[in-house]
């Protein structure tokens, strides 16, 4: 196998169209978009992009939210922002068997790259991306008087509510769950939130 045509040390083992050779997974992780100025269909810089990003959140969600001493979703000035979105979830996906929670936080979280300013465009890269990505264009014209930047926090919370309600022995389909009886008194979790309503 040939060396890397950027570091001429390590085996290039892989294809790198943007400078027309092979060069080795560390110099694709470490010039990706700094040195090297990707081709946009790259599969590698979509991955290392989405990983990134992972990260990212991970770590925000560590900081930020953890550190809250209020949820941001118990201000009264986002409940109509949160609820709008949540609420076109329930009405667009819970009955299509084909979408899960995986698609809604993927999109949710390209959503936050861009609003973070990770990510220089909002491109849909599926049909559940385009319906949401619309959906927010939407309801972020709507509330208009809401900072970019209190958004973005409530996207990464929706982020966080995705991650710990779904997936494991509960299904990947759990979030869809939560906020189905959340807005409409019915499904699984109805009775949980009847008695949580209750001890209030």
């Amino acid at each position: 196998m040939a060396k890397c045509v950027t570091c001429g040390e390590r085996k290039g083992n892989r294809l790198c169209q943007a400078v027309n050779g092979n060069i080795c997974s560390l110099c694709c992780g470490s010039k990706r978009q700094k040195e090297i100025v990707c081709v946009p269909s790259c599969d590698f810089l979509k991955r290392g992009t989405e990983y990134q990003t992972d990260r990212d959140i991970t770590r925000k969600i560590n900081e930020d939210l953890h550190a809250e001493s209020e949820d941001v979703f118990n201000r009264d000035d986002v409940v109509p922002f949160v609820m709008s979105i949540e609420r076109f979830f329930v009405d667009r996906f819970y009955a299509d068997r084909e979408v899960n929670d995986t698609h809604i936080l993927q999109s949710m979280s390209r959503l936050y790259a861009f609003l973070s300013g990770t990510l220089p465009a909002l491109e849909p890269q599926n049909g559940t991306e385009k319906l949401i990505f619309n959906e927010f264009a939407e309801v972020d014209r709507k509330t208009r008087h809401l900072p970019g930047v209190l958004k973005a926090r409530v996207v990464l919370r929706i982020i966080k509510s995705i991650r710990s309600s779904s997936g494991g022995v509960l299904g990947n389909r759990n979030y869809l769950e939560m906020i189905y009886s959340q807005n409409t008194g019915k499904g699984k979790w109805v009775d949980l939130f009847t008695k949580l309503a209750s001890e209030d």
